[in-house]
């Protein structure tokens, strides 16, 4: 069942309604902060489970990262990246990431003429002018890369005992070997850095669903802490940052569930984690949030009396009303937090063999999805590999998800891992919670199955 607010913002009670009735409330990481807020009290005072998997996976790897570094957020921001002679990242594929972080970023590879080191299984033609070094990984094997880079990174720096016993036990050459990062490639990344007083490290989407992705976060809070690079974990979706601050998530729905779409009244909050109003808002109006709310006991009748109650441990300030004009009202800082210090000892590399899928979220116009199939672009060599022809029309599962896809074969690209780029998945947790990457076991429409099966 879904409820959304349309047109005139008509049944507002029936939203309301369905919320109090259902057991689980799914909805998409584009809500508001206010929305979040709300949708927490309901879980406080009602039992309600909170399903948003992109900012579930998110939350739980920020979880993971402050407990190391001892803050509830990573400290770099756009302004240090836009500074840094060095910008690596682990995990962005740029096609589909922030758009307004991926900006700043071309332009400060481009005119700043700072370093970049894309490190990513997949090579991106896009990027070819930017990049000073692609380091190409293993599909599966971030978590070996992380320690690599912390290895690497940390080696000629004074850290804890503990952090030191840690590196001493990494196997470099397992770990190098299983992920295909030689150590001279890392040799000439850390020659890179070397000296250089501002390095900037992105994480993108594919960590924060990995199996591994708290492991890989305790990591690379190490380069944050003890190396002073400033990291920067792009949110997976526009508002996953403020939804991972203001709700305590659930994994799975259980019971009734029902669709919550936004009203977009209120705040979100950046990879800057500059908090800001819905630009779609012309005015102040929150009659949306007001109608879903009055059963709480909130005090509220303006925006302002809603954003004042989001909660200040996680970095939110009081509002006042000409605070509203600006276009970054505040920016969170980082608090404080209790260290947990521990780390697991890295197990197996995953192996990812046969032809492999890249599986990422874009955003198009209904009326585009509606007329276009979607398209699984993949090299000659993929193509071989899956004894495909350009143009089949092939069906396939991902996480007991299924898609329809046209194969198309692009010249620029490399490897046997195609691009699958999906906008039909805006609700799916199963695909929204797991990792990017899978084998592929396919049926061409005419019911000739084909590809390896996932075992």
């Amino acid at each position: 069942m879904e409820y959304d607010y349309e047109g005139q913002k008509k049944g507002f009670e029936e939203v309301k309604k369905g919320l109090k009735e259902t057991d689980s409330i799914v909805f998409s990481a584009d809500i508001t902060n206010e929305e979040a807020l709300v949708l927490q009290l309901f879980k406080e005072k009602y039992g309600k489970r909170l399903i948003c998997p992109e900012a579930k996976a998110y939350q739980d790897f920020m979880k993971a990262y402050s407990s190391m570094s001892g803050y509830h957020l990573f400290k770099g921001d756009l302004h240090a990246l836009n500074s840094s002679e060095v910008v690596m990242s682990l995990g962005a594929w740029f096609q589909s990431e922030s758009v307004e972080t991926i900006a700043l970023i071309r332009k400060t590879l481009e005119e700043k003429k700072a370093k970049f080191v894309y490190m990513h299984p997949i090579e991106d033609a896009t990027l070819q002018t930017i990049v000073t070094q692609f380091i190409k990984y293993e599909v599966g094997s971030e978590e070996g890369v992380a320690a690599l880079l912390a290895h690497t990174l940390l080696q000629k720096i004074e850290v804890t005992k503990e952090v030191e016993d840690i590196l001493e036990e990494l196997d470099i050459g397992y770990l190098s070997a299983e992920s295909n990062v030689g150590e001279e490639e890392l040799e000439s990344m850390h020659s890179l850095i070397n000296g250089k007083n501002t390095t900037s490290l992105i994480i993108g989407s594919d960590v924060y669903t990995h199996p591994k992705s708290g492991q890989i976060a305790k990591l690379i809070a190490l380069l944050e802490e003890y190396a002073g690079i400033h990291v920067v974990c792009i949110p997976p979706a526009q508002n996953a940052l403020g939804i991972a601050l203001v709700c305590d998530l659930d994994d799975k729905p259980k019971g009734r569930s029902v669709s919550y779409k936004s009203c977009k009244e209120g705040t979100y909050v950046n990879t800057d984690k500059c908090v800001y109003v819905n630009e779609d808002m012309t005015t102040l109006d929150v009659a949306g949030l007001n109608s879903i709310s009055n059963d709480l006991g909130l005090d509220t009748k303006t925006l302002i009396d809603y954003s004042n109650q989001l909660p200040e441990d996680k970095g939110f300030q009081t509002l006042y009303e000409d605070d509203m004009k600006q276009p970054c009202i505040y920016r969170l800082i980082p608090q404080e937090q209790i260290k947990d210090f521990s780390l697991d000892e890295i197990d197996e590399l995953p192996v990812y063999d046969g032809a492999v899928i890249y599986t990422y979220k874009i955003d198009k116009p209904v009326e585009e999805e509606k007329k276009n199939m979607g398209v699984l672009s993949g090299s000659k060599q993929f193509a071989m590999a899956t004894k495909l022809l350009d143009g089949d029309v092939i069906s396939f599962e991902i996480e007991g998800v299924k898609l329809v896809r046209v194969f198309k074969i692009d010249t620029y690209m490399k490897g046997v891992i195609a691009l699958n780029p999906t906008f039909d998945i805006e609700l799916s947790a199963s695909l929204l919670s797991s990792y990017r990457f899978s084998r592929l076991a396919f049926e061409k429409i005419n019911n000739q199955k084909i590809g390896n099966n996932d075992e």
